[in-house]
């Protein structure tokens, strides 16, 4: 009985640490394929209450709403997974390209944040318009995330819904663990050196 129920434990306790999760679509391609499968940290993302003693372990700063990362918010580049805003109960994977304070614009078929083009290697040879929405710059409120799928033509994010909520972010994806030739870290990161507001 004991083993059982410390196998319980642990799984539940890894459970609320590290989730599996298979990407759906395109939109991430060509650094994540369709039916790949990742592992998503969501620990790298807990909050704690700013009234709380373990405030002071916190090292991630406030998310505005009253509560401090422990470990750091979702930055530039991550890429992560989020509840998704018009379609409750799935989970779509994106990656941020606007955090709060930052200003994000779509024109020359180039991403501008805060004024500078982001270098985008990640994205192949796709350009990037504001094809899905007449709108081509988006400030980002705090408690807010703008994000983007590498797939520009064929993805549905923040170009055509809005911002992402973070407190709707499960996690960060870290670590593809299948197909096995595709065994590795996230390809792809923004090389654009910008800093946390």
């Amino acid at each position: 009985m004991e083993t059982l129920l410390l196998t319980v434990l642990i799984f539940f306790a890894v459970r609320g640490v590290v989730q599996s999760y298979r990407v759906d679509g395109e939109s991430m391609m060509p650094s994540l394929r369709s039916d790949e499968l990742l592992l998503v940290n969501k620990a790298v993302y807990w909050k704690v209450d700013e009234a709380s003693p373990l405030a002071s372990l916190a090292q991630g700063g406030s998310d505005g709403t009253g509560e401090r990362y422990l470990f750091h918010p979702p930055e530039r580049g991550e890429v992560i997974v989020f509840e998704a805003p018009q379609d409750l109960g799935r989970d779509y994977i994106k990656r941020v390209i606007g955090v709060p304070g930052d200003l994000v614009e779509i024109r020359d078929q180039a991403v501008f944040v805060n004024g500078e083009r982001l270098k985008e290697p990640y994205i192949g040879q796709t350009p990037t318009d504001a094809f899905i929405s007449s709108k081509t710059e988006w400030p980002v409120p705090p408690g807010r995330l703008f994000v983007l799928g590498d797939n520009r033509s064929g993805s549905s994010d923040s170009r055509a819904w809005g911002l992402v909520e973070m407190r709707k972010v499960v996690g960060k994806a870290t670590v593809t663990y299948w197909p096995v030739s595709e065994v590795g870290g996230i390809p792809g990161t923004i090389l654009l050196p910008l800093t946390w507001r």
